[in-house]
């Protein structure tokens, strides 16, 4: 095939929704790119190959794609420059998110990622915004609560810029901080702005509506919960991507009677363990599966916030 038939492939697969097709469609036109010496169309295949890995549920082959691409950034950024590196910019984040889920991967290694990325968003004169938010979803992960409060006041404080995640985005992280810390109003209160207006994010408005199901319960907004949790369950159900929101809605289901639900959700679910997007994901999936299996033989009933039972929601 010439080039231009490869690019007119790699153009026409922009369009294709993430998951399997999308993937293997871009992994064939690698093979063909890297037969040939269009270091550019490599380049460009790489890329996609990226941002469609993490949405597809295959964040692990991500690393190679975007490390290939920063590396040939690196090597010779003109032919590049204006068309990939805010793109490649981006795709930091990705990095940071999707290290946080291999437990193989050494926590230096993502700090000096995280390095990495500040340099390169100071160096090119854009807001940290980012990377602070990004360094307290380290923080938070790592169970540093006091670091983890000060890079999110750094993050919140920081002015926006077109690196920033979405205005979906944004607000879900602080969503689920508020959740964590107990702040449940606030959470209903930061999120109800953002959800009346247009979200056109490929993780939104899903995302939003999982990280207020607990909020939405905790602020006896029952009716809110269960219309989230439908909402949002459906929107996730056909992403292997989403396996760790999936979790969330059967600890939903089993948090607020509905058990029968919960097995449903699990069982329809269950076979993407053999090929979880990651192995966080996977851990907390088969977490919630276990626990609504024990709700289930027990008739047991567990409040993990706090000592105050959830309440019952119909669905």
């Amino acid at each position: 095939m010439s080039d231009d038939e490869l690019w007119r492939m790699l153009h026409e697969s922009s369009g294709m929704p993430y998951g399997a097709g999308r993937t293997a469609a871009l992994e064939q036109l690698l093979r063909r790119a890297d037969s040939g010496d269009d270091r550019h169309l490599a380049f460009a295949v790489r890329m996609q190959a990226t941002t469609a890995y993490v949405y597809g549920g295959e964040p692990a082959k991500s690393f190679v794609t975007f490390s290939w691409c920063l590396a040939e950034f690196d090597r010779d950024p003109q032919p590049y420059h204006e068309r990939y590196a805010h793109q490649l910019l981006w795709h930091f984040k990705y990095m940071v998110n999707a290290m946080l889920k291999f437990p193989e991967l050494p926590l230096d290694r993502t700090y000096a990622v995280l390095d990495d990325m500040q340099r390169r968003y100071a160096n090119a004169g854009h807001s940290l915004q980012a990377v602070h938010k990004h360094r307290y979803l380290v923080a938070d992960h790592v169970g540093d609560a006091e670091a983890a409060e000060r890079w999110y006041q750094e993050w919140l404080t920081a002015p926006r810029d077109e690196l920033s995640d979405c205005a979906g985005c944004d607000p879900t992280t602080q969503v689920a901080h508020l959740a964590h810390v107990g702040r449940h109003d606030e959470a209903v209160a930061l999120a109800e702005p953002v959800l009346a207006g247009r979200l056109t994010c490929t993780e939104q408005p899903q995302a939003i509506l999982t990280a207020l199901l607990v909020p939405y319960l905790r602020s006896e907004r029952g009716d809110a919960a269960r219309d989230a949790h439908r909402e949002a369950y459906r929107r996730l159900r056909g992403n292997l991507s989403d396996l760790w929101d999936i979790g969330d809605h059967v600890e939903f289901c089993t948090l607020t009677g509905n058990e029968a639900r919960a097995v449903e959700i699990v069982e329809r679910h269950l076979d993407w363990l053999d090929r979880a997007p990651t192995p966080a994901a996977a851990m907390h999936f088969a977490a919630t599966a276990a626990a609504v299996d024990w709700t289930t033989a027990h008739t047991w009933e567990f409040a993990p916030l706090d000592d105050e039972a959830f309440p019952a929601v119909a669905l």
